[in-house]
């Protein structure tokens, strides 16, 4: 107690799986590390998954055999890319709009991102994995398992990493929400000041995504799946894609500034 208020801690357990084997099942797979944890999921826990563990048992793991067409090989000597991957970006993203050395910015699912999702990183020698399908629906079918499997009323997020703009190294990236506002809208409230508040939305799904993204790493770790509890969001039992995290290109800063490359 700090001056008769009650102190609020939220607490993350990153959660060690071993290898993964493609096609397996993602709940078993958590349940089985929460428990060599001799941890077990409570009402209102937050379950997050990296996006590539979620693909992974989708088969979202493709080997690059694929034979690039000539816009790709014109993108490919662009950007240094092997041809084959710039064949996968333009079958994956929904523009392109240029890039550097290596890596290709791309809108993909209502998300600026590199390569479209694409990672050559913890796939097999000549595979890549790509973002899983149908992101939406699949948190919601994983938080409904969890329920059917536990009895715990939990949310789940998936996850990947990300860029912002003229920033070093990766952060978390919200893909997709089940069971909590990942908005917090505070237009309309005053500051300290008394001033309204025009624009500013709070992602708090962004800040989760970014907190579990620092337990899980980038390399070897084996830590696909973080469990946060008391995390400070409005549980809701909604259901939240991409789409509904996304402002309209019109009003972001960013897109309003691009063009499209292809």
């Amino acid at each position: 107690m700090i001056g008769g208020a009650v102190e609020l801690y939220m607490r993350l357990y990153p959660i060690k799986t071993g290898f993964i084997q493609v096609g397996g099942n993602v709940v078993d797979v958590a349940l089985r590390a929460l428990s060599g944890q001799n941890l077990s999921l409570e009402d209102d826990d937050v379950l997050v998954f990296a996006s590539k563990i979620v693909a992974s048992m989708q088969g979202r793991i493709v080997k690059l055999d694929v034979k690039p067409s000539k816009k790709a090989l014109e993108l490919a000597e662009k950007f240094y890319i092997k041809g084959e991957i710039a064949e996968l970006i333009l079958r994956e993203a929904d523009a392109v709009y240029g890039g550097v050395e290596k890596a290709v910015l791309t809108l993909k699912n209502h998300v600026l991102t590199v390569n479209a999702g694409i990672d050559n990183k913890n796939a097999p020698l000549n595979h890549v994995t790509l973002w899983p399908e149908n992101i939406k629906e699949t948190a919601k079918q994983l938080r409904e398992e969890i329920f059917q499997k536990t009895g715990r009323n939990v949310a789940v997020m998936i996850v990947d990493s990300g860029l912002m703009p003229l920033r070093r190294g990766t952060v978390g990236l919200a893909l997709a929400v089940a069971g909590f506002k990942p908005i917090v809208d505070f237009r309309g409230q005053r500051d300290l000041y008394g001033k309204e508040i025009i624009i500013t939305q709070h992602n708090v799904a962004q800040d989760l995504a970014s907190a579990a993204h620092m337990l899980m790493g980038e390399s070897t770790e084996e830590t696909p799946i973080v469990l946060v509890r008391g995390a400070p969001v409005e549980f809701d039992g909604g259901v939240y894609g991409p789409e509904d995290l996304a402002l309209p290109p019109s009003e972001c800063v960013f897109m309003k500034a691009f063009q499209r490359f292809l």
